[in-house]
């Protein structure tokens, strides 16, 4: 069969690039343009007194090496004048480009962000460098901006740390939360405990592929490294001199393995276990006894030394307590204090290291968790697990910090397609990081004024190199800084058009390898009356796709099931015999990058399901239509085109629009359980004629269904109009098992009739 070839113009509904459009990001307060340009190109005068060493160092090999223009003392060239200002916000700076260039600032920080605004609006090239004659005035809306580095999993070197602060400083982040301890890896020197670093830092494997891979393989390979305390306080002294604090965070009590270790006596049962080559949560923790308390107390009492921030992160997060339900320590520990169960033991144990940074003059931080049995009095939160913890926390008068993983987790994927690298799961695109504000809707004023602002989080599980790091992180975290710094953001449309015009290239020359996914062909579905329309999106204007058929089934008539419609496609819904299946080439015409979609073509395309029970809301990607788009779900799961759903019972109704004769269903489910997805127990089936009245419905046993192109079949034979699925699973996972204690997570892909 011939290939069918289609040329696609899609357009971008973008504001043209004019004058009050701010080249900025973070996007300044207040930007206005006058006439004229200011010409650079020969050089820039400066009063070298005016500017802190490391300021001035910066901004001097920034001029050289982006534009070739010199920072000198020669009179004759246009002057940076620097103006101390008084009764002005925290870190306000204001720029103002005429003649020539005056900076008014507040701080030794804002006058390092009005430098890095001013890099940003030099425009031109070659010799011809100018910047706009303009006004800038500006301050953050938030004192918390925040980019986290998990380098247990993966470590990373000194120089590496060092360009990570530099990417950071670039776009006015000012917190680098630098995850230092966890299962696999032990990564600070501590000197009264030094089997830490001998034993705790090294791990003799590491898993190959995703976790969720079976059979696991591992690289038989020691693996690991640490930071020497005199490297840690390099890294602190040298993001002090990019205005960036340093928060260090210790895990405990869970996340403890590594440490445990080193130092087995620690743990309940004081069995000597290896440092893991694989990721996950592990039951075995650190025991509450006191002689824990005091290796953790000993443990902070070096760390305080290295670290100046005043907020030390203490982890909590993600601690099985099934150790301690078992631990005679633990259990006489609980009965002496009065406690209710293992969940006050943890805050207790919390509370404890409270009461000594307390003492110290320091604040503790910790993962959402440290809520579970009651918050410590003096504790700020960092609310993880979407937004709940944030406005519990804040609603208590603690502080909060907000990093949900449903905007901020930058191990998620970014886009859907197959040329993404491995990464743990979940669907994170740059729009929808935009739309992340660290204060929920609808919280109080009073409240909101317990949000000191918001951070991404890295985990590197499956990030061996810092330039896959980079690749995570960038451009998602010039659309998060737009949330923590801006009052008021632009729309993501100027947004997006500024990162194309500027910062695409700002980034090259900054050498950071950011990810290339906004130009992978975008899919877009929607329903049509008897199947589907589909179109392709870039991010650029007048996006051009060449779209071709790649399917090697003979007996597949392509020109009754697909018809080209100016800038769609039409998928039929079919009363196929037998499944089909289409297979697309999609290629970017401007960026050369292809990519292939598969489309299953069955008789249930784009038909009306209602969701009953709503998705969770961070993998709720299209609704009810990811059920019915032909996209079977991919392995290792993304976000984008599984539904997932957090709760025992999952129901929903497929109206087949006429009574029709059924002999059986397929449904697709995800089995991840390293990340708490399992199958559910049963699925039970119901039919109506009028959707309101159901007949006595059939149950059928998950581990009985045959799967077939990873869709599980369910044989339910009927004639009706309406079905109604409900998906039955386990209401907790046993302890013992990935997640025990806490509800699974069912995810749903394809649904099918036959």
């Amino acid at each position: 069969m011939k290939a069918i070839i289609f040329f696609i113009v899609i357009s971008s509904v973008f504001t043209n690039w004019g004058q009050q459009v701010c080249p900025v990001i973070p996007t300044p307060q207040v930007y206005k343009v006058i006439d004229g340009e200011l010409f650079v190109a020969e050089g820039i005068s400066i009063d070298r007194s005016t500017l802190p060493d490391a300021s001035f160092d910066f901004l001097k090999m920034e001029l050289v090496n982006l534009f070739s223009i010199n920072l000198d003392t020669n009179e004759n060239y246009p002057k940076i004048i620097f103006n101390e200002l008084r009764n002005v916000p925290t870190d306000y700076y204001s720029i103002n480009v005429n003649k020539n260039i005056r900076i008014g600032y507040s701080s030794q920080a804002s006058q390092f962000y009005a430098i890095n605004s001013l890099l940003q609006l030099v425009q031109g090239g070659e010799d011809n460098w100018y910047i706009k004659r303009l006004s800038i005035s500006d301050s953050p809306k938030f004192q918390w901006r925040g980019l986290h580095l998990d380098v247990s999993r993966h470590f990373f070197s000194v120089d590496e740390i060092k360009k990570f602060i530099d990417d950071m400083a670039l776009y006015k982040f000012n917190t680098f939360h630098w995850h230092l301890t966890d299962d696999q890896g032990w990564r600070i020197e501590i000197k009264k405990y030094p089997k830490l670093t001998e034993i705790g830092a090294y791990r003799d494997s590491t898993i190959i592929g995703h976790y969720s891979r079976s059979p696991r393989e591992y690289k038989v390979e020691k693996y690991g490294g640490f930071y020497s305390q005199e490297e840690v306080k390099e890294i602190v002294a040298y993001a002090k001199s990019k205005y960036i604090k340093v928060v260090p965070e210790i895990e405990m009590p869970g996340h403890s393995r590594a440490a445990l270790s080193a130092y087995p006596e620690l743990s309940c049962n004081g069995l000597q276990q290896e440092v893991p080559g694989v990721w996950g949560i592990f039951d075995d923790i650190y025991c509450s006894k006191d002689e824990t308390i005091q290796f953790m107390k000993d443990v902070l009492d070096e760390v305080l030394e290295l670290f100046p921030s005043d907020y030390i992160h203490i982890g909590g997060d993600e601690a099985p307590k099934i150790r301690w339900k078992s631990c005679s320590d633990c259990q006489n520990l609980i009965k002496q204090k009065g406690l209710k169960d293992e969940h006050e033991l943890q805050s207790y144990f919390i509370r404890r290291m409270d009461e000594y940074l307390s003492q110290k003059g320091r604040k503790l931080i910790g993962w959402d968790e440290i809520l579970e049995g009651g918050l410590s009095p003096n504790a700020t939160v960092m609310s993880w697990r979407g937004d709940k913890g944030g406005k519990e926390a804040a609603s208590q008068g603690h502080y909060v910090v907000m990093s949900p993983n449903t905007h901020c987790y930058f191990d998620y994927y970014q886009s859907s397609h197959s040329d993404e690298p491995l990464a743990i799961g979940g669907f994170l695109p740059l729009e929808k990081v935009y739309e992340f504000s660290p204060i929920p809707e609808g919280m109080n004023d009073d409240d909101a004024n317990y949000i000191l602002g918001g951070q991404a989080n890295i985990w590197t599980e499956y990030m061996e190199s810092m330039d896959h790091v980079e690749y995570m992180i960038y451009p998602r975290a010039l659309a998060l800084i737009q949330s923590l710094w801006c009052f008021e953001k632009p729309s993501y449309e100027v947004f997006l058009e500024v990162y194309l015009s500027k910062h695409q290239d700002y980034l090259k020359k900054h050498n950071v390898k950011f990810a290339n996914s906004i130009h992978f062909p975008h899919l877009k579905i929607e329903r049509t009356k008897d199947g589907l329309n589909i179109s392709f999106h870039g991010a650029y204007d007048n996006s051009k796709f060449q779209i071709s058929q790649s399917n090697s089934n003979e007996k597949f008539v392509f020109e009754k099931q697909v018809v080209g419609s100016g800038d769609l496609i039409f998928l039929a819904r079919g009363g196929f015999e037998e499944r089909k299946v289409l297979n697309l080439r999609v290629k970017s015409l401007e960026s050369g990058v292809e990519v292939n979609y598969t489309f299953l073509l069955s008789n249930l395309l784009g038909l009306n399901i209602d969701l009953v029970t709503p998705p969770h809301v961070k993998y709720n990607n299209n609704g009810s239509l990811n059920l019915v788009d032909g996209i079977l779900g991919s392995k290792p799961w993304k976000g984008s085109d599984w539904l997932g759903f957090n709760v025992p019972n999952i129901e929903f109704v497929i109206d087949l629009e006429k009574k029709r004769k059924i002999n059986g269903l397929r449904l697709g489910y995800l089995e991840d359980n390293g990340s708490w997805i399992y199958l559910p127990e049963n699925v039970q089936v119901e039919k109506s004629k009028d959707g309101i009245k159901w007949k006595k419905a059939s149950v059928y046993k998950i581990e009985e269904l045959n799967s077939e192109f990873d869709l599980r079949r369910v044989p339910y034979k009927t004639r009706s109009r309406f079905i109604r699925v409900t998906t039955i699973s386990m209401d907790i996972i046993p302890e013992g098992l990935d997640g025990g204690g806490h509800i699974p997570w069912t995810f749903i892909n394809e649904v099918e009739l036959y």
